[in-house]
């Protein structure tokens, strides 16, 4: 194992704790009747225990604020308002439908209408005369090419 030059937080504590949890088993170990002193021992490393995770806690914060990364409770933070953020966006988003989506008509039909009245009049649909709807078409040969 590679040791660093900056000394790791979590090592401590888990070092510290396995050495106050030794200790303690082996004052168990040998005095196992109850006593008013094994609750002031209890007392003390619960302290201790409490303490070390404290400094454990401000060294992570110190650390995490110069590497300029986020703590956990600032990323679950983050995660609830995005969370919200997306709740909102479902109600606000009208249902989706059940068939599928179909690319955008860009030629309309002549007006039903107008078809039938052209029908009554005897003129072919083809022949009929240019609507408000309809693009002016120009036949082949007087349509300007691409590119000229």
């Amino acid at each position: 194992m590679v040791s660093s030059k900056i000394p790791d937080p979590l090592e401590m504590w888990r070092s510290a704790l396995t050495r106050m949890e030794a200790t303690v088993n082996e004052m168990f170990a040998r005095q196992v009747s109850s006593s008013p002193q094994i609750a002031k021992v209890l007392d003390r490393s619960t302290k201790v225990t409490l303490g070390l995770q404290h400094v454990t806690d401000k060294a992570h914060a110190k650390a995490l604020a110069r590497l300029e990364l986020p703590s956990r409770s600032e990323v679950q933070a983050l995660a609830a308002a995005v969370q919200r953020v997306e709740d909102k966006l479902d109600q606000l988003m009208p249902a989706t439908a059940s068939r599928p989506a179909r690319p955008p008509r860009t030629r309309r039909p002549a007006p039903v209408a107008a078809v039938a009245t052209l029908a009554l009049d005897g003129v072919k649909p083809a022949q009929a005369p240019k609507t408000a709807n309809a693009p002016a078409r120009q036949p082949a040969a007087e349509q300007p090419r691409k590119g000229a």
